[in-house]
């Protein structure tokens, strides 16, 4: 079993000790609120190569001349900006794992949502699959609608596949005697009925808020979610909040995906 993420050390790609030569992967998702102090704060927290997450997934990004901001050790994968849209969404890739895995980035011809697919030969998490996507979203709300709808967000796949982002959509989770308002529940339903329809399971802890607004007549929530489908989900380890503030009036999350938590039972000798 792979260890919590922390503040001091991060799941490192190379190492499985369950299944030698796959990877366990550390992912860190934020909301930058267009700012480039949230987005310097986040990464310097990251004291060490070694305790850098693998993966960074980043929602309403700063931009410069169209483009996100850049930091060492990682490449930055993103919509490429049009006179339609500027990227919103950026995922940012640790060159220890460029080093180890292939990257095909794939484009939806739109700045809110991006999708990267992770190929390693000798297997991602066990040795069952090679290929690994990760989509990264912003739905920015309009009103009644968001920004990206429910088909956008959870496609059928076969192979593992995470959805993480800024979806803006409340969930009861966090809290679950919490009410939401007829409004919120509307706003909701599409989307996780979506989800269950495209075997996709929510991960997130409870009693754990995520989004604490600046003004004092918002309640804190939960509005960045991290979806997984059935694929994906025996590899799903941890989800929480470890990281120190940034400054966003989001909190910074650090999804773990590693090897199952228990090994296949051996057969006996009588093959059961």
């Amino acid at each position: 079993m792979s260890s919590s993420p922390s503040r001091t050390q991060s799941p490192s790609p190379f190492q499985s000790s369950q299944y030698p030569g796959c990877l366990n992967v550390s992912i860190v998702q934020h909301n930058c609120l267009g700012s480039s102090n949230v987005f310097q704060t986040l990464f310097s927290s990251f004291t060490s190569v070694e305790s850098s997450p693998d993966l960074v997934a980043l929602q309403d990004i700063p931009l410069w001349r169209n483009c996100p901001r850049v930091f060492r050790n990682y490449k930055c994968f993103f919509p490429p900006p049009t006179k339609s849209y500027k990227p919103g969404v950026a995922t940012y890739v640790s060159e220890r794992l460029l080093s180890v895995i292939s990257i095909l980035q794939l484009f939806f011809e739109r700045g809110d949502l991006m999708a990267v697919n992770f190929h390693s030969p000798g297997g991602l998490f066990d040795t069952s699959h090679n290929l690994f996507r990760l989509f990264n979203a912003y739905s920015i709300p309009s009103g009644h609608t968001r920004s990206l709808s429910p088909v956008d967000l959870f496609p059928q796949h076969d192979f593992p596949t995470l959805v993480l982002g800024d979806l803006n959509i409340h969930d009861t989770t966090s809290h679950p005697t919490r009410l939401l308002s007829n409004y919120d529940q509307f706003i909701r339903s599409p989307y996780f009925n979506r989800a269950l329809a495209q075997l996709f399971s929510l991960f997130i802890t409870p009693w754990v808020y995520i989004r604490f607004a600046f003004t004092s007549n918002h309640r804190p929530a939960v509005l960045d979610l991290c979806f997984a489908n059935t694929a994906l989900g025996p590899n799903f380890s941890s989800w929480k909040p470890t990281l120190r503030p940034t400054g966003s009036d989001h909190t910074a999350l650090t999804p773990v995906l590693s090897t199952p938590l228990q090994k296949p039972q051996p057969k006996g000798l009588n093959g059961k």
